[in-house]
């Protein structure tokens, strides 16, 4: 019998340091008594319900799984969402405020302790460029091109010591999922196949497995499908007016592919520069063909208006999930891709000055 009783205080104490095989959220909220509350989990390009539950006295419970630490958000609502978190098997809690859910705290997790981190420095920094992006509309509208001039660089500035803090995150946490997720939101727009296929590898081992990693390289293929050198893939997208519009039909000229959005700040800053490369050389063979990933028509149609973009537009109002977008891997807009009169694909992502520079050499 006692031979028996070790045996199994052994296997208790086996059990007991088992690995969590899901995770708890023990949440409070105050100032909210009583409601309904959920789990949302990213998959398939949508947030979906993981889990639900009632808030009782404030407090609820809500449960999930993950292989790997992964971003989860709790939602009471389409407009009272907690802040997004980073949530890995074990017990967490969460405490928030009901009329200030996107401050919660998440405690129970190290992925979102360094996942806190990071959001408080790219929250400094964005709240630097909403400032840049201000000063520049207000010089805009005054005309001011010299003020214009020094915001835009002040902001191309600030978004590299972004890009240059997100780098130094990974290069200092190999081992946390919360590193290729940074890629993905960050800095993958701007790498090549080989940029990624190297991240990739440095990253620990253990880390390999999780969904971002994945993500990334499927995007990765993507870009080789439609590296420089390569042919561009061809579409087809209705025009404001219905009409269906080809890729394909402006073969003969060198074509500007340019993704972009009414509601992005960044590209409307970058379409003065497309809009005067577009003036000097529309008359030597140089078209542009815009492809918006706006989810409404008005404010599409509206923003062609109002920045004088009077090329070739397209739209399936998709939103990112534009049809197009995903087939070139479009992370980030804006984005482009400058395609040869033979339909192969010249540079990406060259801006201002750069873009002039290049249709110089090709429209002499």
């Amino acid at each position: 019998m006692k031979h028996f009783l070790i045996i199994a205080m052994a296997l208790a104490g086996l059990y007991s340091c088992a690995k969590p095989v899901g995770f708890v959220i023990n949440g409070q909220i105050k100032g909210k008594d009583s409601g309904a509350i959920q789990l949302m989990k990213f998959t398939n390009g949508k947030w979906i319900a993981e889990d639900s539950a009632k808030i009782e006295k404030g407090k609820f419970v809500l449960k999930g799984k993950a292989d790997l630490p992964e971003l989860r958000i709790v939602s009471m609502g389409p407009q009272m969402m907690v802040a997004q978190f980073f949530a890995e098997n074990g017990t967490l809690t969460l405490k928030a405020d009901a009329d200030s859910l996107a401050n919660s705290e998440v405690q129970g997790s190290k992925s979102n302790d360094e996942f806190s981190i990071l959001k408080k420095e790219l929250k400094n920094i964005a709240k630097e460029t909403q400032g840049l992006q201000q000063k520049y509309n207000d010089a805009r509208t005054r005309g001011n091109e010299d003020e214009m001039k020094k915001a835009q660089i002040d902001y191309e500035a600030m978004m590299g010591n972004q890009k240059v803090y997100s780098k130094n995150f990974i290069r200092e946490h190999p081992k946390s999922t919360v590193s290729p997720l940074i890629v993905l939101m960050q800095l993958a727009q701007e790498m090549s196949s080989h940029d990624i296929d190297t991240l990739v590898a440095f990253l620990d081992p253990s880390v390999r497995a999780s969904i971002y990693v994945d993500e990334l390289k499927k995007l990765a293929e993507k870009m080789r499908v439609t590296s420089v050198g390569g042919a561009a893939a061809d579409f087809t997208q209705n025009t404001p007016e219905g009409t269906p519009l080809s890729l394909s039909s402006l073969r003969g000229k060198i074509v500007l592919l340019d993704f972009w959005a009414s509601w992005c700040g960044p590209c409307r800053r970058e379409n003065p520069n497309v809009v005067k490369a577009y003036q000097r050389f529309k008359d030597k063979g140089f078209d542009i063909l815009g492809v918006s990933l706006d989810k409404e028509k008005e404010p599409w149609v509206k923003a062609i208006a109002d920045d004088n973009l009077t090329w070739h537009h397209v739209s399936d109002l998709k939103f990112w999930q534009n049809e197009a977008a995903v087939k070139y891997g479009v992370q980030s807009i804006p984005f482009s891709v400058l395609i040869d009169k033979d339909g192969k694909i010249i540079a990406k992502n060259l801006r201002g000055e750069e873009l002039e520079k290049k249709l110089a050499e090709l429209l002499p």
